[in-house]
């Protein structure tokens, strides 16, 4: 009876030094996945379609300065800030600042119905996060949040909530190139 609980305790002991290699590769392997995007660190790098099924890649914009907002249409304050957005993007495009409006879900239709349902259609890309996974490597939570990255591809600032006209234009400035 004894030679059996030995070599019970001896696979149980087995075991869990094995699990717990098996975490430490894993966690080592994962970390760099679930880093969230901080101010100073690289802006993570997407691929979106558009709701006109075009891509916008944020690595194609380098050289710009770029304001990522996060939004919802089902969001009061994203719609509330989408047409200062875009009267201020039509202010700062020449000058070298682009807009990606990213809605974190995947519904086109709801999408296009509620841009057309505006005095001024957003000229600015406006994609969709289908997996989320933008959405989470930028820390997004709540809605609406704002992103600017610099020319660079440098995080400049993180702003959650509703931006006033104020704010867009603060945030346009800090990311102008020209």
């Amino acid at each position: 009876m004894k030679k059996k609980q030995k070599s019970i305790l001896q696979i149980i002991i087995t075991a869990v030094i094995l699990l717990a290699i098996i975490f430490t590769v894993w966690s080592s392997l994962t970390k760099d996945h679930d880093k969230i995007a901080q101010v100073g660190d690289d802006a993570p790098l997407f691929e979106l379609e558009t709701i006109d099924g075009k891509k916008v890649n944020l690595k194609d914009l380098r050289g710009k300065g770029v304001l990522i907002n996060f939004w919802g249409t089902w969001c009061e304050p994203c719609k509330r800030e989408m047409p200062e957005l875009e009267r201020q993007y039509q202010n700062y495009k020449d000058k070298g600042v682009e807009v990606v409006a990213i809605h974190v879900r995947n519904n086109p239709q709801q999408i296009k119905q509620y841009l057309s349902s505006l005095k001024e259609t957003p000229t600015f890309n406006v994609a969709m996060d289908n997996d989320n996974l933008v959405t989470d490597a930028y820390g997004v939570n709540p809605l609406p949040t704002t992103i600017t990255v610099d020319k660079d591809g440098k995080v400049k600032s993180k702003h959650t909530g509703e931006l006033s006209k104020k704010q867009i234009i603060k945030e346009m400035e800090m990311v102008k190139v020209k």
